[in-house]
């Protein structure tokens, strides 16, 4: 096995992740500028049961929203509640201009809004069932007919999604317990990317995978946003988030304390607000 040992002062961060990547990954944040058009997704004061309070804001075809907090803040659960998992005491939701009722994350797949949970082994996938049966696991209407599977037309559909995403793995019918945390973050986005939302929700998409499979989620969220969709990117690392949002929203108790343009967004004024301290910034 090849590896290299030189002093500390002599390596940069550039330099270690080439090392552990074995190629160079250019820029660790590359956001492609985006030019937003209509609204997608509109919240108007949303609130749970559990602790979401009024939460308004907008995502627009185009536009990668990052929604930031200190743990506990409520940020996740502002995701459930949208996806019907947490019940909304008030509020409405509104995709392309229609309100929606949704009281599940089946109902919130009909209807054009899909997430990639947080914990991809516990909510995210079914550890022994096989790549091809969790990439189809949340779109099977798409591939039966009268109850029955239409296996040519799965196969073709999930042999796409492995070479677009170039999920390695032996075979489609791995069960996906043996994969890398990468390549199982990988058959998670398969999964939602399969069911043609116009919003995708990535909830932590980056958490515990190798900066190689970061570059190559980071530069999806592009290719995606580019084609037309809205991403709300909840993320608990702030460079993620300020070198791949075109807007951020910052939640505090529950609340969306605050937005913040990509330009004039900074991890002081992120802080300021996720810890509740309102202020206005010119």
């Amino acid at each position: 096995m090849d590896y290299t040992t030189q002093p500390v002062s002599q390596m940069s961060r550039e330099e270690i992740v080439r090392q552990m990547v074995g190629r160079e990954i250019g820029q660790e944040f590359p956001k492609v500028p985006v030019n937003p058009g209509r609204i997608l997704l509109r919240v108007t004061n949303l609130s749970s049961a559990d602790r979401i309070k009024n939460a308004s804001f907008e995502i627009r075809a185009g536009e990668v929203v990052g929604l930031a907090g200190l743990i506990g803040s409520g940020r996740t659960e502002l995701a459930r509640a949208i996806l019907g998992l947490e019940p909304k005491t008030s509020g409405t939701i509104e995709l392309d201009g229609k309100a929606l009722t949704i009281h599940s994350p089946m109902e919130a797949i009909k209807a054009g809004i899909a997430m990639i949970p947080e914990d991809r082994k516990g909510q995210g996938l079914v550890m022994r069932a096989s790549v091809r049966e969790n990439v189809t696991l949340a779109s099977l209407s798409k591939f039966s007919r009268s109850g029955f599977i239409l296996s040519k037309k799965e196969l073709k559909a999930v042999l796409k999604m492995v070479n677009e995403l170039r999920i390695k793995t032996p075979s489609i019918d791995q069960p996906v317990q043996f994969l890398s945390g990468g390549n199982q973050q990988k058959v998670v986005l398969a999964k939602g990317l399969l069911t043609e939302s116009q919003i995708l929700i990535f909830d932590e998409p980056t958490r515990g995978i190798d900066v190689g499979a970061k570059q190559e989620i980071y530069h999806l969220i592009n290719t995606l946003a580019k084609s037309g969709m809205g991403i709300l990117m909840i993320s608990s690392e702030l460079p993620e988030i300020l070198g791949m949002s075109d807007r951020i929203l910052v939640m505090y108790e529950g609340e969306i304390m605050g937005e913040l343009t990509r330009s004039e967004a900074t991890q002081e004024k992120v802080m300021v607000l996720a810890t509740g301290m309102v202020e206005t910034f010119a």
